[in-house]
């Protein structure tokens, strides 16, 4: 992952030069903090999210981790899925709401209700069902990202 520096340092793509379905005006140039155990997840939502013009500067593998990356690299957005080993993405967004406002928006394969309470009084902004999938992604993270607080 990029560090902090080169990220900050690194300038927006140009979006209105492409056609491409997945660049976004929005969240182009924007930072994200991505938090998935799946590997195979975490490099899709990775090269997702850099083909719409976002700059990932770093990925955790469990909510500790993730609480830690999030506090350090102060991202725009927070990509977090829910159940993860160490501390799941529910505590890990409640800690990191606690200390930094941030668009957090959750990941899981699980869609009862339950599930989508509990996000929503985590604090996140949205609830996205794996898998994800290109532009549908982009065009929900946009939409999550521009809601109020």
């Amino acid at each position: 992952m990029a560090s902090a520096e080169a990220a900050s340092s690194s300038s927006s793509p140009n979006i209105q030069a492409s056609n491409d379905p997945y660049l976004s005006s929005v969240l182009a140039g924007k930072r994200v903090v991505i938090c998935e155990d799946e590997g195979i997840t975490q490099i899709q939502l990775v090269r997702l999210l850099k083909r719409a013009g976002l700059v990932v500067v770093g990925a955790a593998n469990n909510g500790r981790t993730g609480v830690e990356l999030v506090l350090r690299e102060k991202p725009d957005l927070v990509m977090m899925d829910i159940r993860m080993p160490i501390m799941d993405g529910l505590e890990a967004t409640r800690r990191i709401l606690a200390e930094y406002p941030v668009c957090v928006v959750m990941l899981t394969a699980f869609a009862d209700e339950e599930v989508r309470e509990q996000s929503r009084q985590a604090g996140s902004r949205g609830f996205l069902l794996k898998p994800v999938t290109g532009p549908s992604l982009i065009a929900a993270l946009e939409q999550f990202y521009q809601k109020p607080d």
